[in-house]
């Protein structure tokens, strides 16, 4: 089928010519199926095989048409983020006004209202329906990115009840795009939708395995001639031909500090081969990210001499700006190998000639397990890169020809799992039970019923009695914790679960303090956690109570050299101990040395030596960082609905040295934009302590911060 056939106008066509002039089989699939008709469609396709495209061309019949707004969720901010800048160069020049929002969570951002496109992560959905967002109820179009993500444990639930809620709620076509999977029937069943199933890819993928054969290294593939590496390290081995070819690859391992490693020696491996004007590029972006925090840390200066020498790692404690600039080098091809961890996968979209994958088991707290199929395709469907190539590689590594034989057994031949809903898991449950009683979605436990019997668990299990007697304990927790109120007294026994009773006037309602607390967007345990602390208390003391709150999990790991110092900085601060042959022993020390991470970064201690002294990369550090000032923030909001202005007062003066990394001194400076804690505290022992001093000592701030940073303060203070 040609574009040509979809009758876009000339100059939406011209956009889409630039493309595809042909629709490949699942594109044409899904407009057969009804897609430009507002049919309800799933497609479930291979990676790369143009499913976004898909989602587009629904998207701009819904615009052209003029039949309301498109939201299209997704389930990482960073992906978000990447459709967002893809969606804006083609379409704003079409007059389409597209948005993303995946920020604050305690806001109904009306300033959507005026958008033909929103591009918002499956949180954030949730959050705005939460705070009830009027403009909502004119969305015409739904678009769910990863839809086979409601197998997560994590996000499943979530984009679930988002789902569930837009279906009720919407007069809307839903579009789900997910990875081929083995029950795809299922979710386009319990859509009402078409479904879409397609195998191809517009390039050939290769599946093979790799294993050491004495001093050699031997791949053998699916579909193709095998060969054989002379040498049998197989990073450095299968690096080398990799860029031997003009080639690049993802090489995914299972850790952290295994990508580092990784990187380290792929990078020994391949600079020998990169050109001069190669090296030069290089150099270039490898300043840039040894210097994209205020002072370089042990980790910037090991991505930095990867980078220089054509490698790269990728992981969650890197920092936004290095990760950007990995990535949109690793596009452009300056950065040869990019050693990940399976995050990426699931993330924003890198494509590479050759994926080859080393760790294929995960530690679950009860010894290792191998990852699920669609996890590991995922990794594999990264390559090929369709403008580039016309075939890719997918290659697991074995240790031996034994594992090899393994390998290809569960993973090649292999079929990806079924999809199951999480919706059952109870600390799941409560936060949602209470945002659907809050926003009056449901206002009694029949309505609940109601609502819950048209889940994906309910769909799946054919018995919403079996999450219904969940819901039970759920709102009798919700009652003892005083957010909600029933006409009846709850059910407070944990191990007496009655039917469920179908009485309509059995009515369920939010307390004011539970309004504002599925509002918050925290789970109404550590709400209710935070509440029962609301007394006046030490910051260290406040920073112990957001700690033991389930959204500061996992705590830091106190490791057996650590014990002795930490119990020294304990008294220092003379703080009652559980007995050392206490079980609670182990759990109160982790929590006492994040409190005291959290201590230390407020007093002003570098990234490095946050890294030094914890073990924390930059990048885990600013997530805790936005998680703890999110909490403080909740703790505040709450404080005030509880009439506690004093304390109030004190956590947002505790989430703003957080937030910023300072003392209490330098609070006046760092609100002020392109002020941070370095230039603060200059400013500070150079006798400038206020926005005040700035304006009273120019000519002294100008010299101190430079012409352009001093001017661009004090235009701000001006406007004061």
């Amino acid at each position: 089928m040609r574009i040509e056939e979809t009758n876009f106008p000339p100059p939406v066509l011209d956009i889409l010519k630039k493309e595809l002039s042909i629709l490949n089989p699942p594109q044409a699939a899904a407009l057969n199926a009804g897609l430009l008709e507002r049919k309800n469609i799933v497609v479930a396709s291979p990676t790369a095989s143009g499913k976004t495209m898909i989602a587009e061309l629904a998207i701009l019949k819904n615009f052209l048409a003029s039949r309301g707004k498109a939201v299209y969720i997704v389930p990482l901010k960073a992906l978000a983020s990447e459709k967002y800048r893809e969606f804006v160069g083609k379409y704003k020049k079409i007059g389409m006004k597209i948005a993303i929002s995946i920020g604050d969570l305690d806001g109904n951002d009306t300033w959507l209202e005026n958008y033909d496109l929103i591009i918002a992560s499956n949180e954030k959905m949730d959050s705005l329906l939460r705070h009830e967002a009027k403009w909502v109820s004119n969305v015409s179009l739904v678009v769910c990115d990863e839809v086979h993500m409601l197998n997560d444990v994590s996000r499943g639930p979530t984009l679930e009840i988002v789902l569930t809620r837009m279906r009720d709620m919407c007069d809307a076509q839903f579009l789900a795009l997910s990875a081929t999977i083995k029950n795809a029937e299922e979710i386009a069943e319990w859509m009402k939708a078409n479904l879409v199933k397609s195998d191809y890819r517009p390039v050939k993928l290769y599946y093979g395995v790799a294993y050491p054969d004495k001093e050699k290294m031997v791949l053998e593939y699916e579909g193709k001639g095998d060969f054989v590496l002379s040498e049998s390290e197989p990073e450095t081995a299968l690096s080398r031909d990799v860029v031997a070819r003009g080639k690049q690859a993802l090489f995914f391992v299972s850790t952290r500090r295994s990508a580092e490693a990784a990187a380290e020696r792929i990078a020994e491996a391949i600079h020998k081969h990169l050109g001069d004007e190669e090296k030069a590029q290089l150099k270039k972006i490898s300043d840039e990210a040894l210097h994209a925090l205020p002072g370089p840390t042990k980790q910037c200066r090991r991505l930095s001499a990867c980078l220089a020498k054509g490698a790269a790692f990728h992981h969650a404690g890197l920092v936004a700006a290095q990760r950007t600039i990995i990535e949109d080098n690793f596009r452009s091809g300056i950065i040869k190998i990019l050693a990940a961890t399976p995050t990426l996968a699931f993330g924003i979209n890198l494509p590479a000639w050759r994926v080859y994958i080393r760790d294929v088991k995960r530690f679950s707290g009860y010894g290792s397990d191998y990852l699920p199929v669609l996890e590991v395709q995922q990794m594999c469907g990264r390559a090929g890169r369709p403008k580039y190539d016309t075939e890719g590689e997918a290659i697991l590594v074995a240790k031996n020809s034994y594992e090899k034989n393994e390998l290809k057994e569960r993973y090649v031949y292999g079929e990806p799992e079924p999809i199951y809903s999480k919706l059952s898991v109870e600390p799941v449950l409560r936060m949602h039970v209470l945002a659907l009683v809050a926003s009056k979605a449901t206002k009694s436990k029949y309505e609940l019923s109601e609502f819950f019997e048209k889940t994906f668990f309910s769909h799946q299990y054919k018995d919403v009695d079996e999450v219904m007697k969940r819901v039970e304990k759920v709102i009798a927790e919700l009652a003892s914790y005083g957010f909600v109120e029933t006409e009846k007294e709850p059910f407070m026994l944990p191990d007496f679960v009655p039917a469920f009773a179908l009485d309509k006037d059995y009515k369920v309602q939010a307390t004011r303090t539970g309004r504002r607390v599925s509002e918050l967007y925290v789970d109404p345990a550590s709400a209710f956690h935070i509440i029962s602390n609301l007394k006046p208390r030490t910051d260290f003391e406040f920073l112990s109570v957001i700690n033991k709150c389930m959204e500061m999990r996992p705590m830091l790991r106190v490791k057996k050299n650590e014990y002795e110092d930490l119990e020294k900085e304990i008294e220092r601060f003379g703080i009652t101990t559980p007995d050392v042959w206490d079980v609670d022993y182990e759990e109160f020390a982790a929590l006492f040395k994040t409190s005291l991470m959290f201590n230390e970064w407020m007093n002003e201690a570098s990234e490095e030596q946050m890294m030094e002294k914890f073990g924390i990369a930059p990048g885990e550090l600013h997530v805790k960082i936005n998680n703890a000032e999110w909490l403080l923030y909740a703790g505040r909001e709450l404080a005030l609905v509880l009439g506690r202005r004093s304390i109030a007062n004190r956590m947002n003066r505790l989430r703003l040295r957080i937030k910023h990394g300072v003392k209490e001194e330098l609070l006046r400076l760092v609100k002020l934009r392109g002020v941070g804690r370095v230039r603060a505290r200059m400013l500070f022992r150079n006798g400038i302590k206020s926005a005040a001093d700035i304006k009273n000592n120019f000519e002294k701030a100008e010299n101190l911060l430079g012409k352009g940073v001093a001017r661009q303060i004090m235009e701000e203070v001006k406007s004061q």
